[in-house]
This record gives structure tokens, C-alpha cells and sequence, in this order.
């Protein structure tokens, strides 16, 4: 195993995907587990195996694990890769592999429909076939995975320059390099003493928006192995999502502060002077918020009223009222009921605390923030935590369309 140790690229697997490769040899080298590994392996990953091997795929199952197992040491990638595959969102690695895999390579990772008496071929993926042929593909596919996962496991703040700069003739697409940006967060951390270090590992774009990737030494923390800590950072993952004139960005972070500091760096070297970004906001009307909230109880299965949290119940002493259906079934009916005997509990608006609908089989808070003294406007905003990249698009598109709602995320970012 020591030729094996040697060849595995530490950076590669370590630092870049965040795999413990001592702990993966260790594992590879351990006859049981290894056995075990074999032995787990799905129908999908053991037929690539089977072909990548050359083995004869007309053994006795028993005959092909055997096999499998006397190529020990080429198994070391495809266990790694399951190590990077654990805890990824699934829609990561579909949406990677719709893009870099072929047809036919995506139909053998493709798994039973599963109904009773159909044997074709269904909608859903093995995960770990998929990265198999990603990595095999091209390595680099992996981190796609990983950063497109990076962005599904937050929401994203919506930031606009205000006051708005004039255009920058510069090319963006130049400006917008690994190099340029580390000077950028080594200038800061340097500027206000952190004692931390932040590191651009990717600029990805999609032909539209530009997605900085940064990884930053968040707050002290340790590791332990047996007996010994092992000191240093948490990291924390700072997503800046650029539209191509610098505008906009959204900012996917766990801190509120520091990734909005360094969002007005980066847009104030592109300028040329000092610009700051703000929480973006769009109004919208009292009357078209109540119309929602009346289909709500009028198509109840369109999109079913899940849970609603009222700050002032309309019953004596103005205790705050929750209704929840755990079923995600609507709760029209009862808001009805209700309502004949004590008010409408959705009205007016600015008792709302929070509304649950259920869409895409979640969960999706929303609330609305006063726009004005009067009461005639609100910020409509939404949880998009818990949906995918193509979930929320499809959700602000609904709300727009359907129901006339322009909705923002409930992330917000404060520079301090």
C-alpha cells in the first residue's frame, strides 16, 4: 500500500474536496472493510467495475466480488470518490452529470422504475455510479459537484449597489481571475489584522453570472485524533454570485458580515472607487398579498397553507396563534372555521409572523416585510434554504406568475 499512498495527489483529494485520504488507506488496507466495500456494492457500480476490469461479467457473483477484490489498489479512486460523494446534494451530481455525461453513460447509472410489474428503466440514479463515471470522465468533474453543492446548502442574500456606479468599460471576464482576487482578500485580511487567511479556489461562469468561490478561516476551532488536537479554523464557504456588470451579487455565507465587506472590495477595485451593496428590496402591494393569501383558502390544492404562525390572534389578551398540519395538507378549512367564529387570522398583514405553503414535497416559509409606514406595500421573501437551484427559480417564477408576488430570499448581509 506504500506505492499506493504515494500516488494518491493529497491537494487534490484534501484540499480541494475535503477528503481525509490517511483515514481512506487505512480503510482500503483493512481486509474486512474492504470485503465488506465489495460485497455493498450496487448493482450499477459493480457492472462498471466488471467492465473497467476486464472481468467476466457471466461469473457467479461470489467469482466477480473476487475479482473485484484482486484489484485492490485501482479500487483506492472509487473509494475516495465515495467519500466525496457522502452528504452531496443529489441534485449536484444529476445536474453535473446531465452536462458532462453522455446518454448512454447516464443510462447505466439509471435505476429500476420500481413499480410493481414494471422492469424498465426509471428517472432516478445511482449517486455513486454517477461520480464513478464524473471522476472517470475527468476528475475536475468532481468539483463541480462540490461547488455546486456549496451553493444548495444556503440561501442566498440578494445585494444591489446603491447608489449604482457608472458602466466599467473593462472587461469583467479579465478582471474577474483567481490571482486578481486573492491580492484582493489577502489585502484585507492584511488590513484589518484578522490573523486569518481567505483563498480563492474557483471563478466559475455559466455565461451569465460569475461565481466566486472562497474559502475563509471562520472562527478557532480543533480536530481530534485518539489523544491529539490538532488546532486551527473552522472553514467557512463564501459563495459571491456576480452579475456581469457587478451590480448585483448574492452572497451565500454562515457569516453575516465579513463575505459583504469583501463583496464592496471586490466591485470597488472593478470601479475604481469605494461602492457598497445593499439589501436588495421589492415592494409589493398590500391588495395583491391579500389576494394570495385568499387563494390559499379558496384552491386549497393548488398550493396547500401548511403552517401559520399570527402574532395577534384576535382572542382575549392577544395571545400569538400557530396552526400547523403535519400531514401538509391544507389548513383552509380550519382557517375558515376560524375565521366565522374570530376573524380572519390573515388579516390584516402585518400580524403575519410567517406562512408555510408546500411545494416540490417541502416545506417553504414565507413572510412579508412592511415597505411603508402605511402599511400598502411589503417585501415579500421566501426560505430558499431548503430547494434546490431549480426549485427556487421555478418558485419565484410561480409566485410572479400565478399570483403577481415578486419574492426574495430571507438571507440578508450586514457589513459591521
Amino acid at each position: 500500500m506504500t506505492a499506493v499512498a504515494s500516488s494518491v495527489d493529497t491537494e487534490y483529494w484534501g484540499d480541494r474536496l475535503e477528503v481525509g485520504t490517511d483515514l481512506i488507506l487505512d480503510q482500503v488496507a483493512d481486509d474486512s472493510y474492504m470485503t465488506a466495500w465489495v460485497e455493498g456494492l450496487s448493482p450499477r457500480c459493480r457492472t462498471l467495475l466488471v467492465q473497467r476490469f476486464g472481468i467476466e461479467p457471466d461469473l457467479e457473483l461470489k467469482d466477480i466480488r473476487a475479482a473485484i477484490l484482486e484489484h485492490r489498489d485501482q479500487l483506492v479512486p472509487f473509494v475516495l470518490v465515495d467519500a466525496v460523494s457522502s452528504g452531496k446534494r443529489t441534485y449536484a451530481i444529476v445536474e453535473v452529470a446531465r452536462s458532462k455525461l453522455t446518454t448512454s453513460e447516464l443510462d447505466l447509472c439509471r435505476m429500476p422504475d420500481g413499480h410493481h410489474g414494471h422492469t424498465g428503466q426509471g428517472t432516478r440514479f445511482d449517486r455513486k455510479a454517477l461520480m464513478w463515471l464524473l471522476y472517470l470522465n475527468h476528475p475536475t468533474n468532481l468539483e463541480l459537484v462540490f461547488h455546486l453543492h456549496q451553493t444548495q446548502r444556503k440561501g442566498f442574500a440578494r445585494m444591489v449597489l446603491d447608489p449604482a456606479p457608472e458602466a466599467n468599460k473593462d472587461d469583467i471576464h479579465a478582471f474577474l481571475n483567481r490571482s486578481t482576487l486573492q491580492r484582493i482578500l489577502d489585502a484585507h485580511e492584511l488590513e484589518h489584522r484578522t490573523h486569518r487567511q481567505s483563498h480563492c479556489a474557483e471563478v466559475l461562469h455559466d455565461g451569465g453570472n460569475y461565481k466566486v468561490f472562497i474559502k475563509r478561516d471562520y472562527r478557532p476551532s480543533f480536530v481530534s485524533r485518539g489523544t491529539r488536537n490538532t488546532f486551527g479554523f473552522e472553514r467557512e464557504w463564501i459563495i459571491l454570485d456576480f452579475e456581469p456588470d457587478l451590480r448585483r451579487v448574492h452572497i451565500c455565507s454562515v457569516s453575516p458580515d465579513v463575505p459583504l465587506v469583501l463583496a464592496n472590495r471586490i466591485a470597488g477595485a472593478f470601479f475604481g472607487h469605494s461602492v457598497h451593496y445593499q439589501n436588495e428590496s421589492m415592494a409589493t402591494s398590500a391588495e395583491a398579498i391579500s389576494a394570495f393569501l385568499q387563494s390559499l383558502l379558496d384552491v386549497p390544492n393548488k398550493l396547500p397553507l401548511v403552517e401559520m404562525v399570527i402574532q395577534n390572534s384576535g382572542l382575549d389578551g392577544s395571545p400569538q396563534l400557530r396552526l400547523n398540519e403535519p400531514e401538509n395538507a391544507s389548513l383552509a378549512l380550519a382557517v375558515r372555521q376560524f375565521g366565522g367564529a374570530f376573524g380572519n387570522p390573515l388579516e390584516p398583514i402585518e400580524d403575519i409572523e410567517s406562512i408555510k405553503v408546500y411545494m416540490f414535497k417541502k416545506r417553504v416559509k414565507m413572510i412579508f416585510e412592511r415597505a411603508d409606514e402605511d402599511g400598502d406595500a411589503f417585501v415579500v421573501r421566501y426560505a430558499d434554504q431548503p430547494l434546490n437551484g431549480n426549485e427556487r427559480r421555478t418558485f419565484e417564477q410561480t409566485m410572479e406568475h400565478d399570483y403577481g408576488l415578486s419574492v426574495l430570499s430571507t438571507e440578508k448581509r450586514y457589513a459591521s
